[in-house]
């Protein structure tokens, strides 16, 4: 274990198995306002408070090496806190934000099995490289997942989030929220469709690459920062040169 997971917090060991989230189940409307969004923001604020000092030192120091546009960098640096949590959860078994999560607020999980096994989904949740498809609602689309080509139906349940636009290359993590739907744990971060469309060829070629040469969490984040390096290009290569 590394000296950053030491530090984080004395997690808690596994609890009895639960009952498994159903992705494509309907869920009821009041299940719905339970998860969305009190205890997405109660979770959401739980980890972030433990672990958001520990790893932003280094989630600042990628975001600089990789000079995104000035008004995409926390976006990026957002993404890579949710890539830094799942990891450091796929690395080390003992580590469960979930499990603590509940021993603090286990009088009201008690009552709902059901949250349990939904809040484990974030867990196994995996960042990817989407292609943002077409629209099927004000604020639900389509995104392909660029590794397997398969499809999800994506909602994006807070306002503040950016919708990314159609025909553009986004980086997320979705969370399922029933009914065969999913969410963005944070915004996409989306690159232009103009840039998209320069990038799409030599990105999967790279994710091909890395993904089968390094192991999940770790290909993907070499994928993500190639993609950064050819998103800059693209946009300097764009940008005219001022007059000397």
């Amino acid at each position: 274990m590394t000296d950053d997971k030491k530090n984080v917090v004395a997690f808690a060991q596994p609890s009895k198995q639960t009952t498994p989230f159903r992705h494509g189940q309907p869920l009821s409307e009041e299940v719905m306002d339970m998860f969305l969004p009190e205890l997405y923001n109660e979770f959401v604020s739980f980890i972030v408070e433990r672990v958001g000092g520990v790893y932003r030192p280094l989630l600042k120091e990628f975001v600089e090496d990789h000079y995104p546009p000035e008004d995409k960098r926390l976006i990026l640096e957002l993404n890579l806190f949710w890539w830094r949590v799942l990891y450091d959860v796929s690395e080390n078994e003992n580590v469960s934000f979930v499990e603590d999560f509940c021993l603090n607020y286990k009088q009201d999980l008690k009552q709902t099995p059901l949250t349990k096994a939904w809040l484990e989904e974030w867990e196994k949740a995996v960042p990817k490289i989407y292609y943002i498809g077409h629209k099927f609602g004000a604020n639900a689309f389509v995104a392909v997942d660029m590794e397997t080509e398969e499809s999800v139906e994506v909602i994006m349940i807070d306002g503040k989030m950016k919708e990314p636009e159609k025909g553009s290359i986004a980086v997320g993590t979705l969370i399922p929220m029933g009914n065969a739907l999913y969410f963005p744990v944070t915004s996409f971060y989306c690159f232009d469709p103009e840039v998209s469309k320069e990038m799409a060829r030599p990105l999967m070629y790279h994710y091909e690459k890395h993904i089968e040469q390094s192991l999940g969490l770790e290909g993907f984040v070499r994928v993500l920062s190639i993609a950064l390096q050819i998103e800059r290009m693209i946009l300097e290569k764009d940008t005219p040169s001022s007059p000397s």
